[in-house]
């Protein structure tokens, strides 16, 4: 429940200007490192003769960044086993407006996804001010183990977590947050647990249990299996100039008006109108690799008949490690053998949409946002979407880890009267009105029993930062690359984090392609001239 501090800190603590964030916005985006180009005459030669083929498996944010990132260079082929784009991120047209059934908030801190709503004129929207609901005097309830936090409590919860974090972020300025195992004591720091940080504080048992809430929620995990060094990397990503701990205040704090997919989908546009070529229901089965290139493998679709086998020079991998060969839920084979270590834990993360007559949380004296370790965190989904009098709202609700676990036992595919029920008693335990200004039956969005993703979104386990991280950013057999947010441990977990791996895993092609020592055969046509052989790929 990162949106707890965020939200008491909205409530009582400082503010800062516009002109103060504008300018630390430019900041962040100023830091973004320049795309590597193709210099070395032997590659420029070739690529003169034939562009190297690049297959993408997976149209989320990841992979498409990725495509948009080597079309310049590259043909370039995505193949998507949804009927859509978008993956993780899903955006609803409803009756109540465009509700987020994914990944939600962007962040001040958040440079490509600022970058790419401008270049396409995407729209933003802020959430809604904990000051507007202190104009209608609307409670904020926020619940620990059912006991209802006073006043006075979460003041207290704000100035020591306020403190503690400010610890932490200084901490995290030690670490590069894009190669986090190289900071001095990375392995120590990674064995250890976010949840033994917070017991060593010098604070009360109040805040350490809310602090110990937040962090699960959030990260989809129990704190007792967080890497402390993988918390270090995320806060030192978000933070801005002269603002450490932005990772606090500023990661969660806009909407796209459009709705988060229209990136997805301007993106996938950009790079069809670039020359790549796009496929939706295409589920890649197998990835073989060997000295001469990539292939890639079907499943048979609808009327049983598979896409030929297609070839590449190189890979990206924009699918979450849930979905690995080694996983219970695997849809995938490579040859070689993947080993184990370049996986990344996936932590469990739900949400539940709930369409709603009106506002009515109002006349109870309440605000939509409404925190508690026994069903989450809610909000208004169609916050600041201007509509008729007369059209329904969303409720949403997001939970994580064991909260999210709990939910999950009671649905059943295609039936989820048992979650309703729980939601119900859940909800219905803050929101008196809730079940009967419903205007619609709820919707689970049940993420870790998606057939294409099977998780809620990465959380490094104690270990797993050093032992993943460098074989990530290496790639494997120099042919097959890695994208997702899995793979970005500046961003975890957040769409921020998809964009910046698949801008990753693009300059890492483009670095092994700019690197060929020689003009060799192809990978599986004669007349190729780059690709095959084996790369001297750089240290990570």
């Amino acid at each position: 429940m990162r949106s707890l501090f965020a939200r008491l800190h909205r409530r009582y603590g400082p503010r800062i200007s516009g002109a103060e964030r504008q300018r630390r916005v430019k900041d962040k985006l100023a830091l973004q490192p320049t795309p590597p180009t193709i210099r070395s005459p032997t590659a420029l030669r070739a690529l003169a003769v034939r562009r190297p083929k690049v297959a993408i498996i997976g149209g989320g944010f990841a992979g498409l960044m990725a495509a948009s990132e080597l079309v310049a260079h590259c043909e370039v082929t995505l193949f998507e086993a949804r009927d859509r784009f978008g993956g993780r991120v899903l955006s609803k047209k409803k009756p109540s407006g465009i509700v987020e059934a994914g990944g939600e908030l962007i962040g001040y801190n958040h440079p490509l996804w600022l970058k790419y709503a401008k270049r396409f004129e995407l729209g933003l929207s802020v959430i809604t001010s904990d000051t507007n609901f202190d104009a209608l005097e609307l409670d904020m309830p926020v619940f620990l183990d059912g006991h209802k936090l006073s006043d006075g409590q979460m003041k207290l919860v704000y100035h020591e977590m306020d403190d503690a974090f400010g610890k932490l972020s200084r901490w995290a300025g030690r670490v590069k947050p894009d190669k986090p195992w190289r900071a001095k004591g990375a392995r120590k720091l990674d064995a250890r647990t976010i949840a033994e940080w917070i017991a060593s504080l010098d604070c009360s048992k109040l805040t350490k249990h809310a602090m110990d809430e937040q962090f699960s929620n959030d990260a989809g995990q129990p704190t007792t299996k967080q890497s402390l060094l993988a918390n270090l990397a995320v806060v030192a990503g978000g933070r801005m100039k002269d603002q450490i701990d932005a990772f606090f205040t500023q990661t969660e704090t806009l909407r796209c008006s459009e709705g988060n997919q229209e990136l997805a989908i301007r993106l996938a546009q950009d790079i069809e109108d670039k020359g790549a070529s796009t496929h939706l229901s295409t589920p890649v089965r197998a990835i073989r690799i060997d000295s001469e290139g990539v292939t890639l493998e079907f499943s048979p679709s609808g009327n049983g008949t598979a896409r030929a086998p297609f070839a590449a020079d190189y890979a990206v991998l924009a699918i979450p490690p849930s979905l690995w060969p080694d996983s219970p839920n695997a849809k995938i084979t490579i040859t070689p053998h993947l080993p184990h270590d370049y996986y990344v834990t996936m932590g469990t993360a739900v949400k539940y949409l709930s369409p709603l007559k009106k506002r009515f949380w109002i006349g109870e004296g309440l605000a939509p946002t409404a925190i508690s370790n026994q069903f989450g965190v809610t909000w208004e989904g169609t916050d600041n979407q201007i509509a008729p009098p007369d059209h329904p709202v969303e409720l949403s609700l997001f939970a994580g880890a064991d909260v999210a676990a709990e939910a999950l036992k009671h649905y059943q595919p295609g039936d989820q009267t048992q979650v309703d029920a729980f939601y119900a008693q859940q909800i219905g335990s803050v929101y008196k009105g809730y079940v009967a200004h419903l205007a619609d039956q709820p919707e689970f969005m049940a993420w870790p029993r998606d057939e294409w993703t099977a998780a809620g979104y990465s959380c490094p386990a104690p270990g797993e930062v050093c032992r993943a991280g460098p074989l990530l950013a290496k790639g494997f057999e120099d042919r097959l690359f890695f994208a997702g947010e899995h793979t970005c441990f500046a961003y975890f977990g957040y769409m921020e984090g998809a964009l910046q791996s698949g801008q990753t895993a693009a300059a890492a092609i483009i670095k092994a392609i700019d690197k060929q020592p020689e003009a060799h055969g192809s990978a599986r046509t004669s007349n190729s001239v780059i690709g095959s052989g084996r790369l001297a790929a750089a240290k990570p």
